[in-house]
């Protein structure tokens, strides 16, 4: 946080692995008063739940109780939105699990005996309604990133499971790096998720792997990316999401400089 704050950046998006939530359950209130301190406002909390949408009843539920316990802790902090990916069910993850990048999803995919995709679909809503409900109870906003490589990974997939989830809070982080390793119009997909749309992730890559580099890395427009959030009336964040490469916070500073320069286009 202080290296954030000392950068010249006032938000932050955190995120809290369910697996590690009690570490930092037991510091929290240490990690309120820090950004207090810092004036660094935390707008979001992603909450890593690789569980979420097991085949297993008993880890779906437990994966909830600690999603709750994520959702509490975001609440306290003050910030106003909670967030999670379609990880792919643990039993569908490779043992020999690898990724294109740190933190990305697997790269392969195993499928069991018996599989049914309609089963995991149906599981897939119950779940988000139940986050849905809860993020709610706690006053907060409740998003799902699209990334390449989870088992539902594009615009048109998230927005069909949302329309069946049928709550009103839920809605998309858009994440153009993933979206542009997909093939995705990055202009026509902010479009199609509207009102849907509420968290922005920036990064770049050339398409042919969801890498998060920093801008000029890749072919990604992001003029065109901020003229069009513009011209749909968009009002939330956009969050400098680079990873994996060197000098990462001095290039968090150029890309924040950049963005704050078309933004006020």
């Amino acid at each position: 946080m202080g290296e954030i704050s000392e950068a010249g950046f006032d938000t932050i998006e955190m995120e809290i692995d369910a697996g590690e939530c009690q570490t930092y359950a037991d510091k929290w209130q240490t990690i309120i008063d820090r950004s207090k301190s810092l004036k660094l406002d935390v707008v979001s909390i992603m909450a890593v739940t690789y569980e979420l949408f097991s085949f297993d009843e008993e880890k779906r539920r437990n994966s909830l109780e600690r999603f709750s316990q994520i959702c509490e802790m975001t609440a306290a902090i003050g910030a106003k939105m909670v967030t999670n990916c379609f990880y792919l069910p643990p039993e569908m993850v490779p043992k020999e699990r690898t990724s294109l990048y740190h933190g990305g999803p697997a790269d392969a995919v195993a499928i069991p005996e018996g599989f049914v995709w309609e089963e995991l679909r149906n599981n897939v809503i119950a779940q988000l309604r139940k986050a849905s409900g809860i993020a709610e109870k706690n006053g907060l906003q409740f998003a799902m990133e699209m990334r390449a490589g989870d088992f539902i990974s594009s615009v048109d997939g998230v927005i069909s499971i949302f329309k069946d989830v049928g709550v009103e809070n839920i809605g998309m982080v858009y994440d153009v790096a993933h979206a542009n390793a997909i093939g995705e119009y990055l202009d026509l997909g902010i479009y199609k998720l509207n009102n849907y749309l509420k968290l922005v992730h920036l990064s770049d890559n050339d398409g042919t792997r969801p890498y998060h580099y920093q801008p000029g890395r890749g072919n990604i427009n992001f003029r065109n990316i901020i003229h069009t959030l513009k011209k749909v009336k968009y009002e939330g964040y956009v969050v400098v999401d680079i990873s994996g490469i060197d000098n990462i916070m001095q290039e968090a500073v150029k890309m924040k400089e950049m963005l704050e320069k078309l933004i006020a286009e």
